[in-house]
């Protein structure tokens, strides 16, 4: 039996209750049924986010599940929120503390039932199977993606030395399935812990992800608002600078522009949704773990060759650039319903905005020379405009970070696409 019980959306505390409290009466439901060989437990990687690096065992949260059930039926949800940022602690969400207390509460009332923990960390788009770069929802970095594909995103506050610990869906599955096998033939009362992450085994840094999105959004653009930007700084206070300036402050003015023409406005709201998500992920932009992975290898390397071959798991296989470039595709055609035949409006499209940005820079350094350099001599003004029109052009323009894989469209089709095979 598998419980793979989650909720994404909402961050209150009624919500934080549903993944401990259905695993609680899951897990005693399931002891009277001795049919069960083996019941899966799927947590995260991330329920003990507030520890620097995570063993592969469970610990003991500040408080009792079952104390915390038995509060729910007492407290009004006013006393439950006010309450809520003492029981988080380090924690960003409900979600990874729902966790952390699932996970408890299993290990008192699954006693007696072959238990065993898989705790995936954050979970991307499909690696090889059934088709590379699927994926049907925005969360976690495939909405990050979509923002700064659209143009919409162009500055995230981030650790680049931290790592991304991305694993791919199939990975997950496969590794879920084979513990679950693991649990059903393992003679003992002990409860495995597995983490199915990537950091320890095959590492991707926060810092390639712009480098990567930079070189793929400029040569298979989505069909984007503005021209795809990327870049990631260490400042909270600069992040918040580049926000209002490029993002916030210009959704504003356009959508005052819409209302005057008539039209519904809408970007302070789309970006009001892009916030969140930035907000989101920026707890786990900022930092880096360490989860143990030793668990994982044992369970792979106990796999006959041709159960590998079935249920690859192994994180270590997999070509970053290669996967991201699939990823990012996948997102395209199955996210934002984007054809690949569309490929050259889209690029037509691209270099239209990058025109708009041109004239743009030249108008903004106009002004500034009007409002800061006006007391200049006119041969210093057309310097100083001369100067930061050309510095700006090449900073937007050209690129100077490390050189990524991309595949072409033929090959792309070949090994990701079976229909165009």
């Amino acid at each position: 039996m598998f419980a793979c019980l989650a909720s994404y959306s909402s961050l209150t505390p009624c919500s934080l209750l549903r993944c401990f409290s259905f695993g609680s009466s899951l897990s005693q439901n399931s002891q009277k049924d001795a049919k069960f060989t083996s019941v899966v437990h799927a947590s995260t990687a991330y329920a003990n986010c507030d520890l620097a690096k995570t063993e592969e065992r469970v610990y003991e949260p500040c408080i009792k599940p079952s104390k915390l059930i038995e509060a729910t039926t007492w407290m009004s949800d006013s006393m439950l929120d006010a309450i809520t940022p003492q029981l988080l602690g380090k924690r960003p969400n409900t979600y990874t503390f729902a966790k952390a207390l699932a996970e408890s509460q299993l290990m008192e009332d699954a006693q007696g039932l072959p238990l065993i923990i898989v705790r995936p960390s954050i979970i991307g788009a499909i690696w090889k199977e059934p088709l590379p770069g699927w994926t049907d929802n925005v969360n976690g970095p495939t909405g990050m993606f979509v923002a700064v594909g659209k143009g919409v995103l162009t500055n995230m506050c981030g650790s680049v030395k931290s790592k991304a610990d991305m694993i791919p869906v199939d990975i997950v599955s496969s590794c879920l399935i084979v513990a679950a096998a693991h649990r059903a033939n393992l003679k003992s009362d002990e409860v495995p812990i597995i983490h199915c992450s990537s950091g320890q085994l095959n590492p991707l840094t926060w810092n390639h992800i712009p480098i990567y999105l930079e070189k793929f959004f400029f040569k298979y653009p989505y069909n984007c608002y503005r021209a795809p930007s990327t870049h990631f700084h260490a400042s909270r206070k600069l992040f918040l600078l580049n926000y209002y300036l490029k993002h916030y402050y210009p959704a504003y003015a356009i959508d005052i522009g819409l209302r005057l023409m008539g039209k519904k406005p809408e970007f302070v709201k789309i970006y009001g949704k892009v916030w969140n998500m930035v907000e989101t992920l920026h707890y786990f932009t900022t930092r880096g773990w360490h989860f143990e992975s030793k668990n994982v290898m044992k369970l792979w390397n106990s796999l006959a060759e041709e159960d590998r071959k079935v249920y690859n798991f192994d994180i270590r296989q997999l070509d970053w650039d290669r996967y991201l470039f699939d990823y990012l595709m996948g997102v395209k055609i199955y996210i934002l319903k984007e054809k690949l035949e569309d490929l050259p409006k889209a690029r037509s499209n691209l270099s239209r905005l990058k025109q708009i940005g041109l004239y743009t820079n030249a108008a903004a350094w106009a002004l500034f020379v009007r409002l800061f350099a006006w007391r200049r001599t006119r041969k210093q003004k057309w310097t100083v405009w001369s100067l930061g029109f050309m510095l700006t052009y090449i900073y937007q323009n050209y690129s100077f970070r490390p050189k990524v894989y991309l595949k072409s469209v033929e090959e792309y089709r070949k090994t990701a696409l079976p229909a165009y095979a």
